[in-house]
Parts: structure tokens; C-alpha cells; sequence
């Protein structure tokens, strides 16, 4: 019986050991090109474009509503006078006023000398609406 109870202990031990064990396999993988890479190549000279950007928005609060109904609030943007960016309040204003457009996506061309600056594009309000002022070179 011991002779038995020697054995069933010694093929569980065994089985356990054999059920811990795997055989594990590494590959490296490598992938080959159809063209032969060349050798490298300098990057070509890049232009050093700069972006005259407009300052974050200034908080405004909307001043007390005019005493009169038919008035518009047109909120307060950057416009490009003097060669810098100036703040043009908020007013009211007679009249249904359209809210500020989303900002144009533009094309930015080529500087016409090195060491321009880019003064992208802006909605500015007048008498009639908002008017779309485009992006130039300085």
C-alpha cells in the first residue's frame, strides 16, 4: 500500500511539473523593401516662416443692456492697425447684428523677402457686417 501511495504522489508530482513547463520559441521578424533604401540625403534648407498670431481674447462682460429694444450685441475682436493688434471692444449696436463668422482657413504664399512676417487673416466689424481681412506679409 505504500509501495502505492509512493507511486500515485511521485506521478502527480511529476504530471504537475510537466503541466508548468513549455517551450517557448523567439522569432525576430524582418521586413525587406521591394527598392533598396538609399543612402541618406541631407534635408533640404527649410524657411523660417514667422505667424504674427493675435493675443488671447480679452474677458469681456457685456455692458448693461441700452434702455431701447432693436440693439445687438457685437462682441469685442483684434483688428491690425499700426503694425500690431489692437483690441476693439464689444457695443451695442441698432439692429439684428449676424454673430462673428468662424475664422477662414488661408493659404499661406510664399514671403516675398526673408525675415517677413505673416499677419494671418481676421473678421473686423463695420457699418454693414463683418468683413473678412485677409492674411498678408509685413
Amino acid at each position: 500500500m505504500q509501495a502505492a501511495l509512493k507511486f500515485v504522489c511521485t506521478a502527480v508530482a511529476i504530471g504537475s511539473l510537466a503541466a508548468c513547463s513549455r517551450t517557448v520559441t523567439q522569432r525576430e521578424i524582418v521586413r525587406e523593401s521591394a527598392t533598396p533604401t538609399a543612402a541618406p540625403v541631407a534635408p533640404a534648407p527649410t524657411e523660417r516662416i514667422v505667424i504674427v498670431q493675435q493675443p488671447a481674447p480679452v474677458q469681456e462682460q457685456m455692458s448693461s443692456p441700452p434702455a431701447a429694444t432693436g440693439y445687438s450685441w457685437v462682441p469685442g475682436h483684434y483688428t491690425w492697425h499700426d503694425d500690431r493688434w489692437s483690441w476693439e471692444p464689444g457695443q451695442w449696436r441698432a439692429g439684428a447684428v449676424s454673430p462673428m463668422p468662424p475664422p477662414r482657413q488661408e493659404l499661406i504664399p510664399q514671403p516675398p523677402y526673408s525675415g517677413a512676417r505673416w499677419v494671418p487673416g481676421y473678421w473686423n466689424f463695420n457699418d454693414n457686417g463683418w468683413v473678412w481681412m485677409q492674411g498678408r506679409w509685413l
